[in-house]
């Protein structure tokens, strides 16, 4: 072997002993300087009103801003594809729903960035199931009869979604192919609309959040008949679920977490994971969960990994027997 030959290998397994010590180096720092949480959706949504609080607490921890970047559009791709150019070095972090790794790789195959190829999952934040309702003008009480009433007036009873990638539509998707009722979906961009038409009996049923289809129930203008879980919810315990009613039936819930671009130095995730879930057990942290319908969901980085990983295989499911077609 030559002397140049001799030093390249030096220098190569230099590096390669040095990765790990630098790696630990950037981690025992971290972070000593601002972050930058991108939330994909527009101020004052469920993800907006728990990213900032979550911001809030860290920040307390760290001793650095955390500092909250909405970036809306292209169902929260826009956002992701922000952090997913960013420096995988903790710095730019993504606060968004399981529906960016769990749904739109189905929905989105063509999407220039994609969740599970371009993003690390670092640390789950909130969950919550959610919540089937129905107008006031349908007289139905329970899932039982509003399963009746579909079979007896087949493709006549409709369901709205927040749009034809939401969780919303893979859940009324899923209801009406293991009730074995014929329905039709009715997509909006958003749920103000659709609970205005649900309140007038336009639309037969909504799926959406527990705060945005509560004043329709407290106005006495929607009936709640279930929750959109296996087993029932504990912020819920009087509503049941639809996995009491339908044999088969999954969890098909909606969570929240921190996504980081590929990359991430392991100690660092560890870091970003172990402080979201003292945020999240904070009593601060637990009340603004409790207020937006939700529960903590915080754990390691491998725990969160493992949840999308099944929440996917579920969604798989559901789009495959459904014939869910992707977005064009």
């Amino acid at each position: 072997m030559t002397i140049a030959k001799h030093i390249a290998a030096a220098l190569l397994a230099g590096c390669a002993f040095a990765a790990p010590a630098v790696h630990a180096q950037d981690a025992a720092a971290f972070p000593n300087k601002p972050i930058r949480l991108v939330v994909p959706y527009t101020p004052g949504g469920s993800a907006d009103v728990l990213g900032r609080a979550l911001a809030q607490q860290l920040a307390g921890r760290w001793g650095q801003p955390v500092v909250v970047d909405n970036k809306p559009g292209a169902d929260g791709l826009l956002g992701a594809d922000a952090v997913a150019k960013a420096p995988a070095d903790g710095y730019t972090l993504l606060y968004g729903p399981n529906a960016l790794y769990s749904i739109f790789p189905y929905m989105h195959p063509k999407a220039s960035v994609s969740a599970q190829r371009d993003l690390d999952a670092v640390a789950g934040v909130s969950i919550a199931p959610m919540v089937m309702a129905v107008s006031s003008t349908l007289k139905v009480g329970s899932v039982a009869e509003l399963i009746a009433l579909g079979k007896a007036r087949p493709g006549e009873i409709g369901f709205g979604s927040a749009g034809n990638s939401s969780l919303q539509r893979m859940i009324g998707e899923n209801f009406a192919r293991l009730a074995g009722v014929k329905m039709v979906h009715v997509p909006y961009k958003g749920t103000a609309q659709a609970g205005t038409d649900l309140a007038g009996g336009q639309l037969h049923v909504l799926y959406g959040s527990l705060t945005s289809i509560e004043p329709l129930l407290k106005a006495g203008k929607a009936r709640l008949l279930a929750v959109s879980s296996q087993k029932r919810f504990a912020l819920m315990p009087d509503t049941p679920a639809l996995g009491e009613t339908l044999p088969g039936w999954k969890d098909l819930n909606t969570f929240q977490g921190i996504y980081a671009p590929k990359g991430l130095p392991p100690a660092v995730a560890r870091k970003i994971a172990e402080a979201v879930q003292a945020a999240a057990e904070s009593p601060d942290m637990q009340a603004r969960l409790k207020a937006n319908g939700f529960q903590s969901n915080a754990g390691t980085p491998e725990q969160f990994q493992a949840q999308l990983q099944t929440d996917y295989q579920t969604m798989g499911e559901v789009v495959r027997a459904a014939h869910i077609r992707p977005e064009k």
